[in-house]
């Protein structure tokens, strides 16, 4: 069995319901993703191809800090606001690390 991988057309896009296109801005916008004290970096650039689009050679993906060896043990104080402010940062200017995307 195969199976194809497709965006939505823009017939489906115009009838689903506002909530699942309020972040549109940024489905293509390279962020961590942040709750509480994970840490998740979005990636868009990395599978441009499955959305019709043009995919550039791409290096390493981002991974900036240790942030999958983060364990809560012993951090019961830690302030991680304070320690994800530079990604926090990011995330708020989210419309400045947006991936060009040209249809292929």
């Amino acid at each position: 069995m195969q199976f194809l991988w497709e965006p939505y057309t823009a017939t489906v896009m115009s009838v689903l319901p506002p909530i699942c296109v309020v972040g549109s801005v940024a489905w293509f916008t390279v962020v961590p993703l942040i709750c509480f004290h994970v840490v998740e970096w979005h990636q868009p650039n990395r599978v441009l191809r499955q959305f019709g689009m043009q995919q550039p050679i791409l290096g390493c993906p981002s991974q900036p800090q240790n942030i999958h060896g983060i364990t809560l043990k012993g951090k019961q104080d830690e302030n991680w606001g304070q320690l994800w402010a530079p990604m926090i940062s990011q995330w708020n200017n989210r419309a400045e690390f947006r991936v060009d995307v040209y249809p292929r």
